[in-house]
């Protein structure tokens, strides 16, 4: 009886399989981390800024729209600037700073208009930025 307290347990199928699985999902994420390192190239954010949509309030117009960077590096106060124009005349302008962009990411904002934007030419466009 005492040779059986000593006998260590034998180490079942599912605890082997976890065990494996662990170890995928971190060979995975080493893999990943080490393909992004050897693939990065430093470059200038790529800002590209479009309109959502377009809602009446009460007072105004807002103009809800998405900051996109496209490109590999990661941008800090970004200004969207929105101008309202009849021919080459600006009849209104406004801008929003987002915090941060990501690189390969998208923000979301809007902007406050007193005129119909649907009356005259939206122009939108991101217009500075700084690096974080």
């Amino acid at each position: 009886m005492a040779a059986r307290e000593h006998e260590e347990p034998a180490v079942g199928r599912l605890e082997w399989g976890v065990a494996a699985l662990g170890a995928a999902i971190t060979i995975a994420v080493f893999a990943v981390l080490g393909y992004e390192a050897a693939t990065f190239e430093e470059g200038p954010p790529v800002l590209v800024a479009r309109v959502l949509t377009v809602s009446k309030l009460e007072g105004g117009h807002v103009v809800q729209f998405e900051a996109q960077n496209l490109g590999d590096s990661t941008a800090a106060e970004v200004v969207v600037r929105a101008t309202l124009k009849e021919g080459e005349k600006t009849i209104e302008e406004a801008e929003a700073t987002l915090d941060y962009v990501a690189r390969k990411s998208r923000r979301k904002g809007g902007l406050i208009f007193r005129r119909d934007p649907g009356s005259a030419t939206l122009e939108i466009a991101a217009v500075s930025y700084r690096e974080p």
